[in-house]
């Protein structure tokens, strides 16, 4: 649909029916469930436009962040992964989304966003562009959203979150019984927005946006249910703190255990990691996590520094809203590049891509990386099923270490 304004798109409001009364039967249910509180009491009566901010803890960050809105219906930005799950392939579009690649604006969703804004839309982003693989804020934070905010011209609003990583991380099936909190404040009118420079309106943002929910679990004695609560932990902590063996730690229960060395690890329901016996430990996620980070720094020390691994490439159909398999091959990374050398249609086909401007790659739960390529995106998942936390940890840490970036607790 056409307007003869400056935006040629209008922008769908969300459906009463398919977003309004579904988020209210929502919120219900998870103030039970997961014990969920909201407060937006800063912002009644702050006037459309607005523009939403918030951490990327998990997948399950739109429930807090639309019920915390609530009764506003908010465009949110979302990845354009999201449009092949077959399960909200019904529903996106009339739930007003707005498709963008992740990791990375592009024009097309930049567009949109001016035109949700200036057709008086209020819009949720969620700017690190990717959920936390260890319940915190993610390292880097991209400048350019300071740039966009001041283009978008609107008052800004933070959201708050805590427990929405530990109800439902980001390497498990289901969710965990808990608590979550969620308050919506004023960060920036729209005022200031216009008054304020690029760079500080990007410190503004970024400083909203930390958090630490495996802190904030143990400070508060919070205790989450799961009847595996180690499921899948192992991805994560693929590195044993005492043998050092990489991808050789089982998860059982509440949990992991490595087969190298039979180091054991206990996954307490209030976050924290314990050794059984005479075993070793780290007592975080986060710090298991940095533990790890720390190991690789040292790997890619050497200059000849390279992995590579077995995949099967899939490259996303947008007309179709789903990944088809295209070929197989490696998935190599180095110093510099990370790339796939295999098969493409039947036919030898080879692609790199440059490390020097890259903070970090999208992993997915199925073991594989998603990577954009000639403004296509590619998803490689590993034949092993195993490995796209390492390969994560190698981009960050290069990145990182190129721009003299805080990537762990210790430095």
């Amino acid at each position: 649909m056409k307007n003869k304004n400056t935006n040629e798109v209008k922008i769908r409001k969300p459906s009463l029916f398919i977003y309004t009364i579904p988020a209210y039967i929502v919120k219900f249910m998870a103030k039970i469930y997961w014990r969920m509180k909201t407060d937006n009491r800063e912002i009644r009566g702050i006037k459309s436009p607005i523009l939403v901010v918030a951490p990327h803890a998990s997948t399950l960050d739109i429930v807090p962040a639309v019920c915390t809105m609530l009764p506003r219906r908010i465009n949110i930005v979302a990845a354009k992964d999201l449009f092949t799950w077959k399960q909200l392939k019904p529903f996106i579009y009339r739930f007003g989304a707005i498709p963008m690649n992740q990791c990375g604006m592009d024009l097309a969703s930049i567009k949109l966003m001016k035109a949700a804004s200036e057709q008086g839309r209020d819009l949720l982003i969620f700017p690190e562009g990717r959920t936390s693989l260890d319940g915190r804020q993610m390292y880097y934070l991209n400048p350019s959203i300071g740039k966009l905010v001041k283009f978008l011209g609107c008052t800004v609003v933070s959201l708050e979150t805590h427990g929405v990583y530990a109800t439902k991380p980001r390497y498990i099936k289901g969710f965990r019984r808990g608590k979550m909190t969620s308050k919506a404040k004023v960060l920036m009118t729209a005022e200031e927005v216009k008054a304020l420079k690029p760079a500080e309106v990007y410190e503004k943002i970024k400083d909203s946006l930390m958090f630490n929910d495996n802190i904030w679990q143990q400070e508060n004695k919070v205790r989450f249910k799961a009847k595996e609560l180690a499921s899948n932990l192992n991805y994560i902590l693929y590195k044993c703190p005492r043998c050092g063996a990489e991808y050789k730690t089982e998860a059982s229960g509440d949990e992991l255990k490595c087969t190298e060395c039979g180091n054991t690890v206990k996954y307490t329901s209030d976050g924290h990691l314990i050794p059984v016996g005479d075993s070793v430990s780290i007592d975080r996620i986060d710090l298991w996590m940095d533990y790890e980070r720390e190991s690789v720094a040292e790997e890619i020390k050497d200059d000849g520094y390279r992995i590579e691994k077995s995949v099967d490439m899939y490259i996303r159909d947008d007309k179709k809203h789903d990944y088809v398999k295209q070929g197989e091959g490696e998935l190599f990374i180095d110093k510099k590049v990370i790339g796939y050398v295999g098969t493409k249609n039947g036919a030898e086909w080879r692609a790199e891509l440059p490390l020097a401007t890259m903070p970090t790659v999208v992993t997915k739960n199925s073991e594989g990386i998603d990577l954009i390529i000639d403004n296509k995106t590619y998803r490689f998942l590993f034949k092993e099923h195993k490995y796209s936390v390492k390969y994560c940890i190698i981009v960050e840490t290069l990145f990182a270490e190129r721009n003299g970036l805080k990537l762990t607790e210790n430095g």
